[in-house]
């Protein structure tokens, strides 16, 4: 390890007791087995700290609307490795790659060093759901990679590694991509509004010309993406309140609400104003925020809830990323339809304003 660096930490948020008030726990990665179904979390660069993993893995217990003490699922989340002169700028280093390739992924592939039945490969690796944000999206990648030349060194063929890897979900926010091809399924969601959007923008923005948003397959690469034009929607070119890179903007809290509608008051009465200048009330300002807050939401509630019907079935239960698709397209067909409406309506309350404004001189 570097000299004066900190080590990469994997911790699970659990029960909160008196003794543990903010529920997470480091784990040893020699003590990890993984027989049921697990969601690893892999946050932005900025997660060099107990406190920011530990809040991610909050964020997918309260997307799935439950608590550790409620569920069998396990949440793990990753805290990178830093230089305490640069604290922000986390990251992993070969040996830490290595390890966790060896310790959470080779296990479910082999036994003493032997290659298993590919059935059983399949299922074991169903088992991990993968949720990160930006920097998490680049790991997850790089893992996939070293986890498949560890596969074909134990005489894996490559269309059995592919078909075996592609059973990890990997469902990722303002995704930065690695210079390695993903061989995991992804599910992620982008923001051309996004401050670092350069970093990952997406080819296809012609699609979304006429539309806020689109859920766009492709199938040959196990790859979902939904895509929008902004989470918010245009206020103003020159005021852009919202972070549409944070995940935060798509947080619930525990009983399920959507989160940054709490956040509104934040803002001074001037702000608020011109906030709401094209809206009618708070719900219509984070509308989409919220449609895609439950689009995450729902993405990650299938794959785990797909992990654990294959704890039971005798088949393989994959991950039907077509039918995702045509449930995320039919969520943004009912907001543009939302949208729609509210834009007459606020047409029609200008042009009445207008008229009174207008009696009211005369």
């Amino acid at each position: 390890m570097e000299e004066g660096r900190l080590p990469c930490i994997l911790g699970q948020r659990v029960e909160k007791t008196d003794k543990n008030k903010y529920g997470y726990v480091d784990v040893d990665l020699n003590d990890i087995t993984i027989n049921s179904p697990v969601v690893l979390c892999f946050g932005g660069s900025g997660v060099v700290g107990r406190s920011g993993a530990n809040g991610l893995a909050k964020f997918v217990f309260n997307s799935l609307n439950t608590k550790p003490e409620q569920s069998n699922l396990k949440v793990y989340s990753l805290v990178y490795g830093s230089n305490n002169s640069s604290p922000m700028d986390g990251n992993l280093t070969e040996e830490e790659v290595e390890l966790l390739a060896d310790k959470i992924f080779m296990p479910l592939v082999s036994h003493n060093g032997q290659k298993i039945d590919v059935l059983k490969a399949q299922k074991n690796m169903r088992n991990i759901t993968i949720v990160s944000h930006c920097f998490g999206m680049a790991v997850a990648n790089i893992l996939s990679s070293t986890v498949a030349n560890k596969m074909l060194e134990l005489d894996y063929t490559r269309g059995e590694v592919v078909s075996i890897l592609k059973q990890v979900t990997h469902i990722s926010y303002a995704p930065l991509k690695a210079k390695t091809f993903p061989l995991f399924s992804i599910i992620d969601f982008y923001s051309m509004q996004d401050e670092f959007s350069k970093y990952y923008k997406p080819k296809f923005e012609d699609k979304i010309t006429n539309n806020f948003g689109a859920a766009i397959l492709n199938r040959k690469e196990n790859h979902l993406t939904l895509a929008i034009n902004s989470v918010i929607g245009d206020i103003d070119n020159t005021f852009k309140p919202f972070d549409e890179h944070s995940i935060g903007i798509l947080k619930r809290d525990e009983n399920w609400k959507y989160f940054p509608k709490e956040n509104f008051n934040i803002f001074s009465k001037q702000e608020q104003k011109k906030l709401l200048s094209k809206k009618h009330n708070v719900d219509s300002l984070f509308s989409r925020a919220d449609m895609l807050s439950g689009c995450f939401a729902f993405c990650i509630a299938e794959s785990v809830a797909n992990s654990f019907k294959n704890l039971t079935s005798n088949k393989l239960e994959e991950v039907d990323l077509e039918a995702l698709q045509e449930i995320m397209n039919a969520s943004i067909k009912e907001q543009n339809e939302k949208e729609s409406k509210n834009i007459v309506k606020h047409i029609k309350k200008s042009k009445t304003q207008a008229k009174e404004k207008a009696i009211e001189l005369n």
